[in-house]
């Protein structure tokens, strides 16, 4: 198919995770980035005034970022999974694994989003945010950075193969 030279969705399906998974482990490098520095002691008395707000509103579109990627990634990592070879689909599928485990901290980071958008107790929002960030951080290394490499081990294999 002549097609196929300009644009094969072969090639798309099995890169799709990669670059999705890419674009996560950027929002995870941009969120430490950027939330850090309401915790650092220079900016403390004012990130205890900004946080809540900045909470507030950023929580809603964040989210939408966050499911819209990581979402992207799971579906693309088991449709390759269950459409590969036995080699690689094991790639793909640790991958939705590592992709999934995401949200297992969800129970960690809730509470400490929950204080920073209430402002309770009252002027804690950066201790909140300091322990959201340790979370972050943790979860970044130990499920984002292997999805991400697995991802990555896929997308060689198989477009080496294509």
């Amino acid at each position: 198919m002549a097609s196929k030279q300009f644009f094969d969705p072969l090639t798309l399906l099995r890169v799709a995770p990669l670059v999705t998974s890419t674009c996560s482990l950027w929002y995870c490098v941009d969120q430490d980035l950027f939330l850090g520095q309401f915790v650092k002691p220079h900016n403390r008395e004012k990130g205890k005034e900004i946080l809540p707000g900045y909470w507030k509103t950023f929580l809603s579109p964040g989210l939408a970022v966050i499911f819209g990627l990581y979402g992207a990634s799971l579906g693309a990592g088991v449709a390759n999974a269950l459409r590969g070879r036995p080699a690689v689909s094991r790639f793909y599928a640790i991958g939705a694994a590592f992709t999934a485990a995401h949200f297992l901290f969800v129970p960690l980071v809730m509470p400490k989003i929950q204080g920073m958008v209430d402002d309770e107790p009252k002027g804690q929002a950066c201790e909140h945010q300091q322990g959201w960030l340790k979370v972050h951080r943790i979860r970044s290394l130990v499920v984002d950075l292997p999805g991400w490499l697995c991802f990555l081990a896929a997308a060689l294999e198989s477009v080496k193969a294509i």
